[in-house]
């Protein structure tokens, strides 16, 4: 008997021995990722792009993302992260003009810190208009960081309408040219959706990344409208950014920044066409607006491996792979709760915090023996990949 309790307690002991020396052996570094609020809907999108994690060799790099506001740069909170992202928002044209705010996020990128910024958040980055006209020109380039050497072509009547005017199906692609940068993986094209973005121009010190192979105005025409006893297009709006950069990369400082003046997060339309109807804007003014219809949606993740691998890239970080993990949990039905995924080739549940089941094959669903509300996460897996998404749900 003393025996059999030696040998189990061998076992034991040599159990937890190894088992220390397995984890200790995976490092784990997490990327603290600074998103800035919007009331852009895609906010949300790029939220829900950094809900991932990836393996290089012994190493588990895993985004943390939280948003953050005016207080947060003020006060100094910045310097709890490892990267600034600012996407479609309009916001900071307006925080910038505080000194205070201004110089915090110019502190954090020179001494190191990583800035990704796509439309608005490139907008910001750069040295704003060459030549202002609209009042909102004045305000931007009064508050433009400078992190990198461009001006920028937006202009109001042009490019801005494609933002101004949108419903909320803005998913308009347009055909970008890659230039070998290791961020797009070898990738030499690609169809990113455009949404009312700067084109870049005026570079002397900063890599320019991608350039815009279309004019949204072929690809998408828009007009302005007039009440003449019914509503008429009377003038068509003419944007001029094909040929201009739509993506770029500098150093400031210590640190590292990357902008896009399209929409990486925001899945393109496919063979969409344009329906201009009067309506609500994203914004909730009662105007002329416009929607992407018909055609087919690409994966919600299609282009999200650019963001990830971006901030990694800013990070000094090992890129991610290349590939397109998505996962949702959709509403219940029946007490049948599914997460809706792109690429996984598992998703594992957790209830509460604790496990409950790994499916391998799609439909990604479980019937939980359960009533009330339950808080549920759902991992899906692919390769050394993670994407992840959580809710409470009423079962």
């Amino acid at each position: 008997m003393n025996r059999v309790v030696a040998a189990f307690a061998m076992v034991m002991l040599l159990s937890t021995v190894f088992g220390n020396v397995s984890s200790e052996k995976e490092d784990k570094r997490t990327i603290k990722i600074a998103l800035y609020d919007s009331i852009s809907p895609s906010v949300r999108l790029i939220e829900h792009c950094f809900r991932y994690a990836w393996r290089d060799g012994d190493i588990k790099y895993e985004m943390n993302v939280k948003r953050i506001g005016y207080k947060d740069v003020i006060n100094g909170s910045l310097m709890n992260y490892d990267v600034l992202v600012i996407g479609a928002s309009g916001r900071q044209y307006f925080h910038a003009l505080h000194k205070k705010w201004k110089d915090e996020v110019k502190k954090f990128i020179a001494n190191g810190g990583g800035y990704v910024g796509i439309c608005g958040g490139a907008n910001i980055a750069t040295k704003g208009y060459e030549k202002p006209r609209h009042w909102l020109d004045f305000v931007l380039t009064k508050a433009a960081l400078g992190l990198i050497d461009a001006y920028i072509n937006d202009n109001q009547w042009q490019e801005w309408q494609y933002l101004w005017k949108e419903d909320g199906r803005s998913n308009i692609p347009i055909k970008n040219e890659l230039l070998g940068h290791e961020i797009f993986a070898g990738e030499k094209w690609r169809y990113i959706t455009y949404g009312g973005g700067p084109g870049l121009y005026g570079m002397k010190e900063a890599k320019p990344l991608a350039i815009y192979r279309e004019e949204p105005s072929d690809v998408a025409p828009l007009h302005y409208w007039i009440w003449l006893g019914k509503w008429i297009p009377y003038k068509k709006i003419e944007t001029d950014i094909k040929d201009y950069y739509s993506a770029a990369e500098a150093n400031y400082g210590k640190g590292k920044v990357v902008i896009f003046g399209m929409h990486p997060e925001i899945p393109p339309r496919f063979n969409g066409s344009v329906e201009e109807y009067f309506g609500l804007s994203i914004y909730g003014v009662p105007r002329y607006v416009y929607g992407w219809v018909g055609g087919s949606l690409s994966n919600w993740s299609y282009n999200w491996w650019i963001l990830r691998r971006s901030v990694a890239y800013v990070c000094n970080a090992a890129l991610p792979p290349a590939e397109e993990l998505y996962v949702y949990i959709q509403s219940p039905q029946n007490g049948i709760v599914e997460a809706m995924a792109e690429n996984a080739e598992r998703v594992d549940f957790y209830i509460d915090g604790n496990f409950y089941a790994s499916i391998d094959k799609p439909p990604f669903r479980i019937q939980p023996d359960l009533h009330g509300e339950h808080l549920i996460k759902a991992i899906a897996h692919n390769g050394d990949a993670e994407a992840w998404h959580e809710r409470r749900v009423e079962i």
